[in-house]
């Protein structure tokens, strides 16, 4: 499934490139109906076809990051895969005047579960200190809980207010850790900037406390050079 995708084909690129499309047509097609006065099925089609391709571009995008890192290629792999198909299916719905019920219920369900592996992907690659480890592995439950609930939504398996609020707790604590994290990633980025202080020389071992610069121990008469790195 790796070398699904070759090195002159760039997931994050090609995401890129056709969200900027998707967006031009989206917007063009809107100002078009506007100076013109109309909106017609057709119109409504190809700007929902547009959303729908710009959608999965962002998801495409998110999970060629993973890639271009080369961490969890396969479910970053997965991830693009089910989420092109989702809407895939979802743009045939479209066009077809949202005639097929189940087929609308298959095409959310399949975006539901590439959303959750795309969640899934970001997740994996984020660097946390080991004490905030707990939390980034929480989220991959989270996610995963919230998408069946959600499909479970979509397929009416249960309409009961209690399974709602249920389902909005797990999305109100997938979306707090999923916000979280990437600040987590970034204070202990921080923290690894921070100078650090040498507190011993390392001929005698004589304490000392210097952070860079040339520095004699006043033990034994070393001379040394402490440079940050």
């Amino acid at each position: 499934m790796n070398s699904m995708f070759s090195k002159s084909i760039n997931p994050k690129r090609t995401g890129l490139h056709v969200l900027i499309v998707s967006v031009v047509i989206s917007a063009s097609l809107a100002i078009f109906s506007l100076l013109r006065g109309e909106f017609s099925e057709t119109d409504g089609n190809i700007l929902m076809t547009a959303f729908s391709v710009a959608a999965a571009s962002v998801l495409t995008l998110s999970n060629g990051i993973v890639l271009e890192q080369g961490r969890n290629k396969p479910l970053a792999t997965l991830a693009i895969i089910v989420s092109v198909a989702g809407f895939g299916i979802l743009i045939v719905t479209i066009w077809n005047s949202f005639d097929h019920e189940d087929l609308m219920k298959i095409a959310a369900s399949t975006i539901f579960v590439g959303t959750m592996l795309t969640h899934w992907s970001l997740v994996s690659i984020a660097r946390v200190p080991a004490r905030f480890r707990l939390l980034q592995v929480a989220a991959f439950p989270l996610s995963g809980v919230l998408a069946t609930f959600l499909i479970g939504a979509v397929w009416e398996l249960s309409n009961d207010s209690q399974t709602a609020q249920i389902t909005g707790v797990v999305g109100i604590l997938t979306v707090a850790t999923t916000i979280i994290l990437p600040v987590l990633q970034r204070l202990a980025v921080a923290e690894g900037r921070t100078r650090r202080k040498v507190n011993y020389c390392p001929y005698c071992g004589k304490s000392l406390n210097v952070t860079d610069g040339s520095i004699t121990c006043p033990e034994c008469g070393a001379t040394f050079r402490v440079r940050q790195v």
